[in-house]
């Protein structure tokens, strides 16, 4: 089924941009794959039931999917913020000893 290794292409894609940083890419892909879910979800009102209940299970696991990757991304937020509070202090500590 072609729509299950495009969502599958995405998940990849959406993984490889979180491990190597790449924010703004990731921030197109998402876009990209918002707009390829809503165009795919409109024609599947056609679908026998068999078919929509695999649709169903597939929506889920995206969500679990999503709910990985939102957490991820949230720790990776809470590192930087933590990193760029260290470099803040830093910066500070060395303006208060460069004005004695």
């Amino acid at each position: 089924m072609e729509w299950q290794q495009q969502l599958q292409g995405f998940a990849n894609t959406i993984q490889d941009c979180m491990v190597k940083a790449e924010w703004e890419r990731l921030a197109d892909i998402l876009d990209v794959r918002q707009a390829y879910l809503e165009q795919f979800f409109v024609t599947t009102a056609a679908f026998s039931e068999p078919k929509k209940l695999l649709l169903k299970q597939l929506a889920q696991s995206m969500l679990e999917q999503d709910a990985v990757f939102i957490s991820y991304i949230e720790e990776q937020k809470m590192r930087s913020a933590t990193q760029q509070s260290v470099l803040d202090r830093g910066r500070k500590a060395m303006l208060a000893y460069s004005s004695y």
